[in-house]
């Protein structure tokens, strides 16, 4: 294999000049290059290199050199940096820290590669006095190493090293009378580079030093006149190679003239399609900008702003130049206002994390940033603001110690955000500090986080969620700082549920050891809210499963708090929030990927309130957050669902219904919603862009697209199409640039580098006719009445070429191999799109175009390459493998039109003929032909591959060589084709484009027989052929065995699975009286009772017209008609479809029929038949729905009466993947032998939320019972689907999702399940109204009240909703509505509010309320029972008997103060409207009150009363109780000798015990009471 080296060779004199001061010099230098086979191929002189550095390696460098240790060193400014580093790589040969009392230690040693540990070894020599010092240097392990890293700051380093690097030093020394002397030293350094894996082969670099004693002159060296200036230490100092691009070498005079002949070069060569050395012409433009000072830069804008091609290059290149030069010229073109907004907007996005950060750049940022001019524009300002943080983070991760004054101007503008309470402020400037990361933030962070700041409270949640989620980037430097935080935030039981759900992100984040996620595990089994369990347990879950090195110590941690908390937490739904991790990772590789979503919910509404989806990948020992996505939806569904029609009547309906709520003791209103929807995107961990989209935003966008401005600008744009458009693009753009420099003991810097470049071009022409011409003034409706046409053509081309370096990078010379990737594409188009929408004809016409030789090329090469400045053109490069003559094979596919559509052959020829041969160690070439006969195209792949796996077979030496792929597009053998066309024909008017005529055969009457003979004698042999002889045994030997025992009851492993099973088994739509007919088998043949079906066998195009027919064809020079045609006839009579597809070719007779008919009500059939004259392949399926047992029940079954041997092959193999999919998914599963060619899925709806399914395959059974669905199904106890109460589509729409997506609440004589499915005894009391369901926000949108007569015990309901008070009776009453005290007699049902948003029907022998728009999906009554159902949104908003509907069961008795109450008696008398006075009119006679336990107890060592902190019903002053009933409260006791008692706050108090009390249920006043 070639190499690439750098080879110096010189006399070094060292002489004292004094008391540790010395001079050295280089005495007949000679420098070579190397470029060839090692070691066949010699080292090359590089003569004119070594002329052009005689002078300045002729000066004599001086330095400073005590007890063996270099000092400072000082030379003339004439000495270059990177000559000056060539002497320090000599001198580094002379430091040695010798110890007198130690022969093996070790110690930290300064050096040209940084301060790193040194190992010492001292022994004796061989020779007699000769001691031999052998120091080896570990570069991964430094204390201060000389690195320069470029593009990596958002890379995170794991434990495994891609780059390792070690330098050994041996020294043979003489002893002397006054010291030691140094006869003869030798130094090798290696670095070893692991792109792919340890063991995937890794690439080398290597340094080695000579240094040989020869003998002692008299002559002292003698300085040259010039001033000694001191020039640093021993360490290496880099030069201009950092602004050199490894990829090539520039000899840069003039700058300006140079930029301006790439540009001309790029921009005249980049026009109707991309040159393929743009790429290459756009880095070397980018190379010589860097060089450029701020006044070239500004000359070149000068020229150029004004010619667009031009200032489109500049403008895409001048963001990835990335020196202060080109910052600067930024900063000052946008305040001059030569460059718009949207030209800055992507200069500001590139720029940010394309530039390299150092202190002066950050300076220009910061100024850029801050400046009035772009804070007034809102995107500028948060493009500038963010990248201002991403900057800052940039330089901390290449300086550490970065100073916390970077930060001062935003810290300063957030702590006066936080004391005006400017909401938008503070979120834009927290984000800054989450991209900044720096530990200095943390104090400005905490002071809007609850529990650490006073201002917290102040602040919506979403404020104080960014905030947290700013902690994420600060977690990754400082873990320990941020670990304490997040832990206290998550343990606070008084926050909201989403900011406790994000802390718990943080901490994680952190990676937390074992001790802490075990605390964690611990709080969660006492934890009251479902939803922080359920994400909190399904996070630890889910991190449980990963394989990432990086997680590795949290995974094992997660696997013991798994062990601590409850499995059953596995079976919470979906409503509840929820964290998934799904991650990949192969060590042999040292690759891998993740991902991680977080659903984060308060409500259990089916929009949760926050998503955050995150993308991390590894590669060669590093990771990184590729991409971030985070959307919040915080009450949009309301805004977008809920009613505005009522808003005049808002101050009525809210003071009676705020009169009606004083009744209730402490009631407090939970806090209203503001709608509002947000988005964030993270680019490798940097917030990159977010956005707010409240109501008034959607409304005003909505007010624009259908505003006079959007109508004129659709005018202009079509006018603009008419007239035509013709544009000319091309984009480039620099996809990475990836560079890691560190200087090697010899002097000589090393680098490794990955740059990618992509230029883009297009040239597009675009042209519409309209008939009959646009009228004024314009109307966008007359388009649906015009006959539109669009002739469209494009040539799209992409360049694309990457490099990656390894080896000796210097503005001198280049020593090194690169690995080189072009790829070039050019795909051009002409399209022809007609739209006759009238006539409802519709094409598409794919007209011929030039097409270049290959449309694709992608070349791979491997090479060493050395080269110097001063004879560039004498560069050598040598292929890494030698050239070797290929070995040659080419593929020519022919397939008929037939043959091309069988599956068998496709199967057959796929896994035999295409078995690419690359790992050999003669190079290949293959040329891959297929032709495509209905386009009348071949494509053509031609392959050549040279790589090194002869070697020894790893992936990296896979890689290193010379492939090519080229990829062609040729005229197929035969007519030539004039275009391809795709015409659709809809209505009266389809029959009319039928190209051919379509016989359906009939195998009932004797031609059909005739014709089916002589097709199987066609057929059957080519199938025999096609299919192995055992295949067909195991098919008819699985048939036979399924025959007698296809439907035999099989046992599934559970018994609940089991019954279940048989059940289907025995009475599957047994007991249903819905169905025309029943069916307790289905063993029998679905293909036969289609073909005994007299209206099955008919072809519908005898009878009707079809309503559809599509044509895909290619038009030919012969005329010769080439495609396929479809027609879809339709039977309305009959409720059958047909679709017919035809190959138009005249001798093919291939077709596929589709039939599809309605049985009944509950049962359809459909068969697809496809093959010659639709008689070799055909499978059946069936749909049918009914009752199971008493369930409602739907199945499905699909029959094949013969299909595909590929189909079944590949069937086989998904097989074997079905029993472990089915045990991750929770499924149980049985072997066993179901109906060999058929597969039935049956799903039965026990309730409207769960379902039991159960899957037949030919070989197994799958099922699962209870499976929770996502919605509410619109189906009720019989199996009947439940009424829609909504005239049009859109009202049903919107209906059916309210009813799917709805929560219910019920009760059934006295036992009420609440809408967290949750079941307790309610005894109400007598002629008392309980608040049953109600809005319990602000904006009271409606109240449900439910009340138990005295006299007749029944109960009846009182809605009040919009401004109307309804009451509703249950069947058998006089009155079943009243509405504002009038009653409406059923006759008169439905009834509908003027506004639309109310209405009550009579339903299922009772009557229901609908009010969906204001958060009321039903409110029914009957005889027995009563249901509420509210819709969606109001979620987590209601309050009452019926809870708040968040899915919260630990937390579902929640009296109206907010106070959580154990006992469910104590909790349904807490939400009973008290009585003012024993004569007002709703005869209720009871209030809450706190009582006094009558007995006394000892509490804290001391005699104590207590009173109770929760209310209890008794009755009115004046009135006596009739009946009453034992309830369990809490209660707070006071000291016995306490003068005074305060009951004002008592149920404010905390709970010392838990007594009985006696609560009162009917009372009885007497006639004088108060």
């Amino acid at each position: 294999m070639a190499r690439a080296g750098l080879k110096v060779r010189s006399k070094v004199l060292i002489s004292a000049v004094a008391d540790n001061i010395f001079l050295m010099k280089l005495a007949g230098p000679e420098i070579f290059e190397y470029s060839g086979v090692w070691p066949r191929d010699p080292f090359v002189p590089a003569a004119k290199l070594t002329a052009a550095l005689a002078a300045q390696l002729a000066i004599p460098v001086k330095f400073e050199y005590a007890n063996g240790v270099v000092g400072r060193i000082f030379a003339p400014a004439a000495v270059s940096a990177t000559v000056l580093n060539a002497h320090r790589g000599i001198l580094n040969i002379l430091q040695l820290n010798l110890k007198k009392t130690q022969n093996v230690y070790e110690l930290q040693e300064a050096g040209a590669q940084g301060v790193c540990k040194t190992h010492y070894v001292i022994s004796e020599g061989a020779k007699a006095e000769h001691i031999v010092v052998t120091k080896s240097k570990d570069l991964n392990n430094c204390q201060e190493r000389v690195i320069k890293d470029m593009g990596l700051a958002y890379l995170e380093t794991l434990h495994a090293k891609s780059l390792t690097g070690a330098a050994t030093y041996t020294y043979i020394m003489k002893a002397g009378a006054t010291g030691a002397l140094i006869t003869e030293a030798t130094v090798r350094e290696l670095h070893q580079v692991t792109p792919i894996a340890d063991m995937g082969g890794v690439a080398e670099m290597e340094a080695k030093q000579y240094l040989t004693f020869v003998e002692i002159e008299k002559g002292p060296i003698a300085p040259i006149k010039a001033d000694y200036v001191a020039r640093g230490s021993l360490m290496y100092e880099f030069a201009t190679e950092i602004l050199q691009t490894p990829i090539q070498l520039m000899r840069i005079s003039n700058a300006h003239a140079q930029i301006v002949e790439i540009l001309e070069h790029v921009v005249a060569n980049n026009v109707a399609k991309v040159h393929e050395d743009a790429p290459l012409k756009f880095i070397e433009l980018i190379q010589v900008l860097r060089v450029a000072t701020f006044e070239n830069i500004e000359a070149i804008w000068a020229q150029f702003r004004a010619r667009p091609a031009y200032r489109r290059w500049i403008v895409d290149t001048i963001p990835v130049v990335g020196t202060p030069a080109a910052v600067m010229f930024i900063k000052q073109k946008f305040l001059a206002g030569e460059i718009t907004v949207p030209e800055t907007v992507q200069i500001l996005v590139a720029a940010v994390h394309m530039v390299p950060a150092d202190m002066e750049i950050i300076r220009l940022v910061s100024t850029l940033a801050l400046h009035h001019k772009v804070q007034a524009n809102p995107v500028l300002r948060e493009i500038a603001m963010l990248g201002y943080g991403t900057m800052i983070a940039k330089y901390c991760a290449a300086v550490p110690t970065c100073p916390a004054e970077l930060l001062k101007p935003i810290h300063d503008r957030a702590i006066e955000a936080i004391a005006k309470v400017d909401v938008a402020e503070i979120i834009l400037l927290v984000k800054v500090l989450g991209n900044a990361g720096h530990p200095a933030s943390l104090k400005t962070i905490m002071k809007i986080l609850p529990g650490f700041g006073a201002a917290a409270a102040a602040l919506p949640v979403r404020v104080r969620v960014d905030a947290v989620l700013a902690l994420r980037n600060i977690a990754r430097r400082e873990p320990k700082m941020v670990q304490p935080v997040a832990l206290q935030l998550f343990m606070d039981k008084a926050l909201h549920p989403e900011l406790r759900m994000v802390a718990a992100v943080v901490l994680f984040e952190t990676k937390p050891p074992v001790a802490l996620v075990s605390t964690v595990a611990t709080v969660l089994k006492k934890e009251k809210s479902m939803q922080i369990v359920s994400f909190a347990y399904s996070y630890i879950r889910a991190l449980t499963r990963s394989t990432a090195p990086d997680l590795a110590p949290v995974a094992a941690a997660c696997n013991v708090a798994i062990r601590i908390l409850n499995p059953k937490l596995d079976r919470l739904s979906y409503r509840y929030s929820k964290a998934i991790h799904f991650g990949i990772f192969r060590r042999p590789e040292m690759a891998g990927a993740a991902a991680t979503a977080f659903i984060i919910n308060d409500g259990a509404t089916l929009l949760p309130r926050a998503v955050v989806a995150k993308a991390r990948a590894y590669l060669a020992g590093a990771a990184a957050d590729v991409l971030e996505v985070g959307v919040r939806t915080e009450g949009l569904q309301e805004a977008l669902l809920k009613t505005r029609a009522l808003k005049d009547l808002e101050n009525d309906r809210l003071t009676k219904m705020e009169r009606v709520m004083r009744a209730i003791a402490d009631w407090k209103a939970l806090p209203v919603t503001h709608p509002l929807a947000s988005v964030y995107i993270k680019f490798f961990g940097q917030e990159i862009a977010f956005a707010h989209f409240d109501k008034a935003l959607v409304d005003r966008a909505v007010e624009l697209a259908t505003g006079a401005e959007a109508r004129t600008m659709l005018k202009d744009a079509l006018m603009a199409l008419q007239a035509g458009v013709a544009a000319q693009v091309a984009k480039p753009m620099l996809v990475a640039e990836v560079r890691r420099i560190f200087p090697t003991a010899v002097g000589v810097p090393m680098e490794i580098s990955l740059y990618s470049a992509a230029v883009a071009a297009a040239a597009i022409k675009v042209k519409a006719t309209i008939t009959p011409p646009l009228a004024e003034p314009f109307v966008a409706a007359e388009l649906l009445k015009a006959d539109i046409k669009f002739d469209a053509e494009a040539t799209p081309s992409i360049a694309m070429e990457t490099f990656a370096v390894m080896g000796v990078n210097t503005a001198l010379v280049q020593a090194a191999v690169m690995a080189r990737v072009k790829a070039v594409t050019v795909v051009p188009a002409r399209l022809a799109i007609k739209a006759d929408i009238p006539k409802l004809n519709f094409r598409i016409e794919a007209l011929p175009v030039e097409v270049p030789e290959h449309i694709a090329r992608v070349r791979v090469e491997t090479v060493a390459i050395a080269r110097n400045i001063e004879n560039i053109a004498a560069a050598r490069i040598t292929p890494v493998i030698p050239a070797i003559a290929a070995k040659q094979s080419t593929i020519s596919i022919s397939r008929s039109a037939s043959h091309a559509r069988s599956s068998e052959i496709i199967h057959s020829y796929s896994s035999s003929e295409i078995k690419p041969q690359l790992r050999a160690g003669t190079p290949i070439h293959k040329t891959i032909c297929i032709p495509v006969a209905l386009l009348g195209l071949k494509g053509c792949f031609e392959l050549t591959s040279s790589n090194a796996a002869f070697i020894k077979n790893n992936p990296l030496l896979n890689l290193v060589g010379q492939h090519s792929i080229l990829v062609a597009v040729r005229p197929a053998e035969g007519p030539a084709i004039e275009r391809f066309e795709i015409e659709v024909q809809v209505g009266p008017k389809a029959a009319e484009k039928i190209l051919k005529e379509i016989n359906i055969i009939d195998a009932a009457s004797p031609e059909g027989r005739i014709i089916i003979d002589k097709l199987k004698k066609i057929i059957e042999p080519a199938v025999k052929y096609s299919s192995s002889s055992s295949s067909s045994s195991r098919r008819s030997s699985i048939s036979s065995s399924s025959s007698s025992s296809a439907r035999s009851t099989m046992a599934v492993g559970k018994a609940a699975s089991s019954s279940f099973t048989s059940l289907i088994r025995s009475a599957w739509f047994g007991s249903s009286s819905i169905l025309s007919s029943s069916s307790s088998s289905s063993s029998s043949s679905s293909s036969s009772s289609i073909s005994s079906s007299s209206h099955m066998t008919k072809f519908l195009g005898n009878a009707v017209a079809p309503a559809v027919v599509a044509i895909v064809r290619a038009v030919r020079a012969d005329h010769k008609m080439l495609g396929y045609q479809a027609a879809a006839y339709i039977d309305k009579a009959n409720l059958r479809v047909q679709t017919i597809i035809a190959a138009l070719a005249e001798a093919d007779n291939w077709k596929m029929c589709a039939d599809g008919v309605v049985l009944s009500k509950h049962k359809v059939m459909a068969k697809v038949a496809w093959g010659a004259e639709c008689q070799e392949f055909a499978a059946i399926l069936k749909a049918e729905a009914g009752l199971l047992g008493a369930h409602p029940a739907a199945r499905v079954e699909l029959e094949w009466e013969k299909i595909p041997a590929a189909v079944t092959a590949y069937a086989g193999r998904l097989a074997k993947y079905i029993p472990h999919a089915a045990m991750m998914a929770g499924l149980t599963m049985t072997k066993a032998k179901n109906g060999a060619k058929q597969i039935e899925v049956t799903v039965a709806i026990p309730t409207d939320r769960t379902a039991d399914i159960i899957v037949r395959l030919p070989r197994m059974t799958l099922s699962k019972l209870a499976l929770p669905l996502p919605i509410a199904l619109p189906i009720g106890a019989d199996a009947v689907i439940r009424t829609i109460p909504e005239d049009s589509i859109l009202a049903q729409l919107h209906f059916l999702y309210a009813e799917a997506t709805s929560v219910q609440c019920s009760m059934e004589r006295d036992m009420v399940t609440t809408f967290n499915n949750r079941k307790y005894k309610n005894e109400m009391p007598n002629s008392c109204y309980q608040v049953l369901a109600q809005d319990c926000t602000k904006e009271l949108k409606f109240s449900v009240l439910l009340k138990k007569d005295q006299l007749t015990a029944q109960n009846h309901i009182n809605v009040k909703i919009a401004d109307m008070d309804i009451d509703l009776y249950p069947p058998g009453s006089a009155v079943m509505v009243q509405i504002n005290g009038m009653g409406v007699p059923i006759s008169n049902l439905p009834y509908k509010h003027p506004s639309g948003a109310v209405q009550i029907i009579e339903k299922a022998q009772g009557v229901s309320l609908h009010a969906p728009s204001l958060g009321l999906q039903d409110v029914f009554i009957g005889k027995d029972a009563w249901r509420v159902n509210v819709v969606d949104w109001m979620k987590g908003q209601t309050c009452g008997l019926c809870g708040k509907a968040d899915g919260e069961i630990r937390q579902e008795y929640s009296t109206p103060s907010g106070y959580l109450t154990k006992s469910p008696v104590s909790f349904a008398h807490s939400w009973v409207l008290s009585a003012e006075s024993c004569r007002d009119s709703t005869e209720c006679r009871m209030k809450l009150e706190s009582v006094k336990l009558e007995k006394e107890i000892i509490n804290n060592g001391q005699n104590s009363k207590c009173y109770s902190v929760e209310p209890v019903l008794r009755c009115l002053p004046g009135c006596l109780p009739l009946k009453t009933m034992p309830v369990t409260i809490g209660y707070h006791c006071l000291p016995i000798d306490s003068s005074t008692v305060d009951l004002s706050n008592i149920f404010e108090k905390s709970v010392d015990l838990r007594e009985t009390a006696e609560a009162h249920m009917a009372c009885q006043c007497h006639a004088r009471c108060a």
